[in-house]
């Protein structure tokens, strides 16, 4: 029970420490199949907009793409992800600030797929923290949580 809770401890601590350090955090998957992905966050616009691209062994794999206000007919204060590559995998986005429960998810269905727009009205200028997830049945590879505003 001691070593259960402390070994549940040191994984939150580790993955705490991920968010914030910039490293990716991957769990239910051997650190091969975690090197295979990697995340890359775009400049945040002055409307608080900004993607963050995932890349499978080095090739364009999809991205987040979070809008703070509306644009072209798409909704503000919302986040859509885009699988781009067949190779089995998914990608997941969940809001992680605020604690929304907010998630975007291609899971399910084939590449090219664009997730619809999880929306939600927020406080304009409010710090928004989004995490892209690679996933596939129980494996996740995970960028950090990278931030815009609403």
């Amino acid at each position: 029970m001691l070593r259960t809770r402390l070994r549940n401890r040191v994984a939150t601590l580790l993955a705490a420490s991920a968010l914030f350090v910039g490293t990716s955090v991957t769990l239910g998957a051997s650190n091969a199949a975690a090197a295979d992905w990697t995340f890359e966050k775009s400049a945040v616009s002055s409307d608080g907009s900004f993607t963050i691209s995932a890349y499978y062994q080095g090739t364009y794999a999809g991205l987040m793409e979070w809008r703070g206000d509306p644009r072209d007919g798409d909704p503000g204060d919302a986040f859509r992800v885009v699988d781009r590559l067949s190779d089995g995998y998914g990608l997941e986005a969940s809001m992680i600030s605020p604690a929304t429960g907010r998630v975007a998810t291609t899971r399910g269905h084939s590449a090219v797929y664009y997730s619809p727009w999880n929306t939600g009205d927020l406080k304009e200028d409010t710090t928004v923290y989004i995490q892209l997830c690679a996933v596939k049945g129980e494996f996740f590879s995970c960028s950090i949580a990278y931030s815009g505003h609403a």
